[in-house]
């Protein structure tokens, strides 16, 4: 039993979490005893780990198989994670699961390390403007009013609507400092959910943080999908390579893209197969996965052939998937660079010169 006064568990960061996979994965394909390698291990991984591994070297020495302990611990993981290793475990090819995962772990990783620099650069350009939109409102937008007063010129309906425009910032300027730092606060507590779907244990708090940290990316969601069909349809092919049962297959290959509906649906399609339902109406349950997908599961003539073309149909998503990033590395920065400065430069031409104009044209015709 552990102490009380033993730190609490807590979440295994994505970094952390693909050293820690890659130390199993060579642990298990060179035969090192998980209990010895574990040990080993914790010396040169992050805290996070450490608290982690010494849980699960408890549940080993316990006698726990490591399914068995990762599944005691799942709360920490993601529940890919531990689908992973359950898929693994079952065909037999546990090293080369855990490589996938480190593979695809460490692409999300440079993906988002990719859109946080593209960000920099747009948010120095907001920071200064936001100080230079202060410095207007407050002190050179009021000397053209005295002016305007001064020369007591009647205002036209442009001035009228700069005054209540200004007046209305001037009240409500603190609004975008309070944007900025929940944005900020967001990309940092979602970043382990980067380019996963809402699993069944995410809290409502961290699915809303992800939606603000990253709903704004074209194409954003439609990724995530992909990438949920390509997990799917290649962890079916492989399963069902290794003859596993197609409804295990099926529940096992979902678990792995962590969908929450899908997973459900999955089970549900699993339940029908196991009661004898035929899979053309079972396989309606699964709402979740596109029409294709379905009609590739259903056609009696491809059971006999199911893994070849569940491989297939995953590479067909693979590339839809790096295309769009390909697409989103392109498109992001440049495009938050025109936005930001075009827009920047579009504001202070009305805020700042459109005042003055008019100013000029009230001195102009005095008797208007």
């Amino acid at each position: 039993m552990m102490n009380a006064n033993q730190p609490k568990s807590q979440s295994v960061s994505a970094e952390s979490l693909a050293d820690l996979n890659d130390e199993l994965a060579a642990m298990v394909r060179t035969g090192i005893p998980l209990d010895e390698g574990l040990r080993n291990a914790a010396k040169y991984l992050k805290a996070d780990s450490k608290n982690f591994i010494r849980h699960l070297l408890q549940k080993i020495e316990e006698g726990a198989s490591l399914d068995e302990a990762v599944q005691s611990e799942a709360i920490q993981l993601p529940s890919t994670y531990v689908a992973l290793i359950k898929s693994g475990i079952r065909m037999g090819r546990l090293p080369e699961a855990l490589t996938s995962f480190a593979s695809f772990a460490r692409a999300r990783m440079d993906l988002r390390r990719e859109l946080g620099a593209a960000l920099i650069y747009p948010a120095i350009i907001l920071i200064i403007a936001f100080m230079l939109s202060l410095f207007v409102c407050f002190v050179i937008f009021p000397e053209l009013v005295t002016a305007n007063e001064l020369f007591q010129l009647k205002n036209t309906l442009v001035m009228n609507t700069l005054m209540s425009l200004f007046g209305f910032y001037r009240n409500w300027f603190i609004l975008i400092p309070a944007i900025f730092l929940a944005l900020l606060f967001s990309w940092k507590f979602s970043r382990h959910s980067f380019m996963l779907s809402r699993e069944v244990n995410q809290s409502g708090l961290k699915s809303l943080a992800t939606n603000i940290a990253y709903g704004w990316v074209p194409s954003y969601r439609r990724l995530v999908l992909d990438m949920n069909y390509s997990t799917f349809a290649e962890m079916a092919g492989v399963l069902l390579s290794y003859h596993i049962p197609l409804s295990d297959s099926l529940v096992l290959a979902a678990e792995c893209t962590g969908n929450s509906k899908m997973i459900n649906q999955f089970r549900t399609v699993a339940e029908k197969l196991e009661q004898g339902e035929g899979i053309e109406g079972s396989i309606q349950s699964a709402a979740e996965l596109p029409g294709y997908i379905q009609s590739m599961l259903m056609n009696p003539a491809h059971q006999n052939r199911l893994p070849d073309i569940m491989s297939e149909i995953a590479r067909v998503y693979q590339t839809r998937v790096l295309n769009r990033i390909e697409w989103i590395k392109n498109i992001v920065p440049v495009g938050l660079v025109v936005l930001v400065a075009g827009g920047i430069t579009v504001c202070y031409a009305l805020l700042v010169f459109l005042p003055f104009v008019e100013i000029l044209k009230m001195l102009g015709s005095p008797s208007v």
